[in-house]
């Protein structure tokens, strides 16, 4: 896997983490099922800053403005739809070979695609 790639679907684990961590009904169901809840919030903002870092400045700012438009900027592709916004992907697209080696993005809805081979 393109070594971007594997960065920003661990930026993206890494944000949706620190958006359940700051909600207050995720943390309350996580508290019942027996989860501590601490305040992990530093360490993970750490981790967050070493990753984008890590990742090329344009992406960075794609994947910020792909996070304001739509709350997940990366998208699992499967059966050659993508999850993001559940359309087929081209053919081109679909049957190419080395579609985890490269950054790859949705031409309907513009996320960034990781390829899920079964």
């Amino acid at each position: 896997m393109h070594q971007q790639l594997e960065l920003l679907i661990m930026l993206h684990d890494v944000d949706l983490l620190l958006k359940e961590s700051q909600d207050a009904k995720t943390s309350s169901q996580l508290k019942k099922i027996g989860f501590k809840m601490g305040k992990p919030t530093k360490k993970i903002e750490a981790a967050r800053k070493k990753l984008l870092e890590e990742l090329d400045k344009d992406i960075v700012e794609r994947y910020r403005r792909l996070m304001k438009r739509y709350d997940r900027a990366v998208a699992p592709v499967l059966d050659g739809i993508c999850y993001g916004c559940y359309q087929v992907m081209p053919i081109a697209l679909a049957t190419d070979k080395d579609r985890n080696k490269k950054i790859c993005l949705c031409p309907n809805c513009g996320r960034f695609l990781y390829w899920i081979d079964k």
